[in-house]
């Protein structure tokens, strides 16, 4: 009804352009010349006019409809046409690798992308839910994610929201649950960005938190069985932001409560699909976080859930890593499994006895060589040519310098001149993190040398000689 209103003036001028229009108008003319012919004549003569004017007001009624029935499908087959050149011409973008904002996008891609956004602007609710449900969750789901790839350093990344709304808006219209949660999860890495984007702003970052908190909520009663998983492991992430410190200062201790909830979303998550890398990733990296957290820092049993976890990761990252091309794809879970290898090892090294530590030095450097140095390594390269490097370049290095540490520690049992060797790589890694730190990140370093579980294995003049190294002065 809407858009037979909003276009009426179209359809009466197509009605009576039509064949049947411009009869029914014939028949309503001569209905009225009837009646005035007949206004005096017996009163059966005076009805046989009435009734060839309703004739005509029937058919040219009947000729409107058919108008509007024909327009509506001509924009139904409009906005068809404009999702179907969409999709494949994003299809073609993305296999050959220019569906990015870091290139400038193909001009058949703009065009399809432009004519498809106006197009389903024009379009009334009826014509949008006309067309197959799938192609318009695949049409709007890429135009969200382009537009996050173009505004990425965006504050407010202004058009990737406006499309994630309008699929949330269209598939809660539509009472589609499934797509409404899918929709919902692409709100949520909007704001997973601007909290990644804005790290340094307190208020911004807890904002974001918290409304992505708010959305997962609303996903998680929506979600399917099989889209659970990924709504507890966005949840997750979630709580882990709000469990920041209110300091913002990362080396204090964080919020236990939403810590722990970011630990049991994650741990659900996993537990409903184990073989998930996202979902070990994410539960590796919140166990870590908790370990070293009061009171789970002297916990025995977060040990074993330290252990756990890197078993975990380490089985995912064996099992998906050929599959993973892209940087984004591979730093983060190399990052966490060599940062969970790390500290399962130093847990359970600080842990053991004198006569335990020698009977384990060889197998704890096997694992550190084969888990955590090669991931950690690989990390390091990955940033040389990558735009993270800024973002990340100081905890990967420092990551590595810690890795160093724990290695060190474990060749001084058999030999101190290799101890000695090994050390040199823990202040070549520890430099260049200093090179790439900021002052906030120097600060939490230096408090962090006495009480690390890696860098507390040194001697203390060894710590002295890195506390210089890092020294602000």
């Amino acid at each position: 009804m809407q858009s037979i209103v909003q276009h009426l003036p179209e359809i009466l001028r197509a009605a009576a352009a039509s064949q049947l229009g411009i009869l029914a108008l014939m028949v309503v003319a001569i209905a009225a010349i009837a009646h005035a012919f007949f206004r005096k004549s017996a009163e059966g003569w005076r009805m046989a006019a009435l009734a060839l004017l309703f004739a005509g007001c029937a058919g040219f009624g009947y000729a409107m409809f058919q108008q509007s029935a024909t327009r509506a499908a001509a924009q139904v087959v409009n906005v068809r046409e404009s999702l179907d050149r969409w999709l494949d011409e994003a299809g073609r973008a993305r296999d050959a690798g220019t569906l990015s904002g870091a290139s400038s996008l193909p001009s058949g891609l703009v065009d399809a992308r432009n004519e498809f956004e106006s197009r389903w602007r024009r379009a009334a609710l009826p014509e949008k839910l006309a067309l197959p449900a799938d192609a318009v969750a695949s049409g709007l789901s890429l135009l969200n994610r382009l537009y996050r790839e173009v505004e990425k350093d965006s504050p407010v990344q202004q058009a990737a929201n406006l499309w994630a709304d309008e699929a949330i808006r269209h598939f809660d219209e539509r009472q589609d649950p499934r797509r409404l949660t899918d929709a919902l999860l692409d709100k949520a890495a909007i704001y997973l960005d601007l909290a990644q984007l804005g790290h340094d702003d307190r208020q911004q970052f807890e904002a974001m938190a918290r409304s992505g908190d708010a959305l997962m909520a609303r996903a998680f009663r929506t979600a399917a069985i099989d889209q659970q998983p990924q709504v507890l492991r966005i949840t997750s992430r979630f709580y882990y932001n709000l469990a920041r410190p209110k300091s913002f200062r990362l080396s204090d201790t964080w919020d236990n409560t939403y810590l722990l909830l970011a630990y049991q979303k994650a741990r659900a998550a996993h537990d409903l699909q184990p073989g998930e890398l996202k979902n070990a990733n994410q539960l590796a990296r919140t166990v870590i976080k908790v370990s070293r957290n009061p009171p789970q820092d002297t916990d025995p049993a977060w040990a074993e859930n330290l252990r756990d976890a890197q078993d975990g990761m380490a089985a995912a990252w064996s099992a998906a890593k050929a599959g993973l091309t892209g940087v984004e794809q591979r730093l983060s879970p190399l990052n966490v499994l060599g940062v969970v290898t790390l500290e399962a090892i130093a847990r359970e090294w600080t842990a053991a006895s004198p006569q335990e530590r020698r009977a384990r030095a060889g197998r704890y450097l096997i694992e550190l060589e084969r888990d955590a140095l090669p991931a950690l390594r690989e990390a390091a390269a990955l940033l040389q040519n990558s735009a993270l490097r800024k973002a990340y370049g100081f905890d990967i290095h420092y990551d590595l310098a810690r890795a160093q540490a724990l290695k060190t520690a474990l060749v001084r049992v058999t030999s101190a001149q290799a101890a000695r060797a090994e050390f040199k790589e823990v202040r070549s890694h520890l430099a260049v993190a200093r090179e790439n730190a900021r002052t906030s990140q120097l600060e939490a370093a230096l408090r962090d040398l006495g009480k690390d579980p890696s860098f507390s294995l040194l001697t203390p003049a060894e710590r002295q000689g890195l506390a210089q190294l890092l020294n602000l002065g």
